[in-house]
């Protein structure tokens, strides 16, 4: 791959992070799995390894591919990022985990404001070269 079609750092940068959140749903998925085996009811803890597997594919491919530079997975880590904040807010409960709910937000936010809407990343997602032409 040529220099000129090389994600931004930042890109990069954010590929790493939405892959961390992948591996996180993982080390949940085969905590799932062992509870399971270890004798929690088996269709609770067998369908959260499945659920949080699923997450993990979905979060480990985007961010594996924006590593690599890949143009097209910019849009499905935005995306996963806001059903991440959706999904923290939709279970929000006041009394249990407010640092937890804001730590993991803000984790989101990163990724998304910091990292993946800065101007270099828009202009490398849509193409476009430093002094303005398109590159293929």
């Amino acid at each position: 791959m040529s220099r000129e079609n090389d994600a931004p750092g930042a890109v990069r940068a954010a590929g790493a992070m939405v892959a961390v959140e992948g591996l996180a749903a993982l080390a949940v998925a085969v905590v799932g799995l062992v509870h399971g085996i270890g004798g929690v009811p088996a269709n609770l803890a067998y369908g959260l390894a499945g659920v949080y597997l699923v997450i993990a594919v979905a979060c480990l491919v985007p961010g594996i591919l924006l590593w690599q530079s890949r143009r097209g997975a910019r849009n499905g880590a935005v995306f996963l990022q806001l059903l991440v904040v959706g999904g923290i807010w939709m279970g929000f409960n006041p009394v249990d985990s407010v640092p937890v709910d804001i730590l993991f937000t803000a984790y989101c936010a990163a990724v998304l404001v910091l990292l993946l809407f800065l101007e270099p990343s828009r202009l490398w997602a849509m193409g476009i070269a430093k002094d303005g032409s398109q590159v293929p």
